[in-house]
């Protein structure tokens, strides 16, 4: 199974079943579960204007993890780093994921500054980053571009019908702006 999302009307975001499965193992469904997070690792379809996450990293030593909070410590950057070695410069840094312990995720201030933080600071290809977050029924994705535009995305209709995937409902949400695109 793979979650397919509307970026643009020329874009999809493709989510692959391994990347998805890493993100779920770590949902917080117990109530002594902490927020787990990590980054987006993947590649830009030369074919087309899609981008594929194949992997993520997982919680790494030094992350600082509490059940409502969630600080992703520098090693991520180095597993990223290294992943791009092994795969001859050809993976990207694709954005950052966390879960919230909640049905449906909504990211929180936060969560708002660090994604402004990453489009500010972060080296990356193209023009956006992606931010998933994992929730107790359900994943939510959203997007933030170099010009500052942040809206969520919408699942594409075909997964929609898909009803849950390792216990999560892929239930599509309406994507919001603040910003026209």
């Amino acid at each position: 199974m793979k979650l397919v999302y509307r970026v643009t009307p020329r874009q999809r975001l493709i989510v692959v079943e391994h990347a998805l499965k890493q993100m779920q193992a770590f949902a917080q469904r117990r109530s002594w579960d902490s927020e787990a997070g990590g980054v987006l690792l993947g590649r830009h379809l030369l074919d087309s204007h899609d981008v594929v996450v194949d992997e993520v990293s997982t919680p790494q030593t030094g992350d600082r993890r509490s059940r409502f909070g969630f600080f992703r410590s520098s090693k991520h950057e180095h597993v990223a780093r290294q992943r791009w070695m092994e795969e001859n410069s050809t993976l990207a840094y694709l954005g950052l994921w966390h879960t919230h312990p909640e049905r449906d995720p909504t990211p929180s201030g936060v969560d708002q500054r660090d994604w402004q933080q990453a489009i500010a600071g972060d080296t990356y290809e193209g023009d956006r980053l992606f931010f998933p977050i994992v929730g107790t029924h359900c994943i939510r994705v959203w997007t933030l571009s170099r010009r500052g535009t942040f809206r969520e995305l919408k699942l594409e209709k075909n997964n929609a019908q898909n009803k849950s995937t390792g216990g999560l409902s892929l239930r599509a949400h309406a994507g919001r702006s603040r910003s026209g695109d």
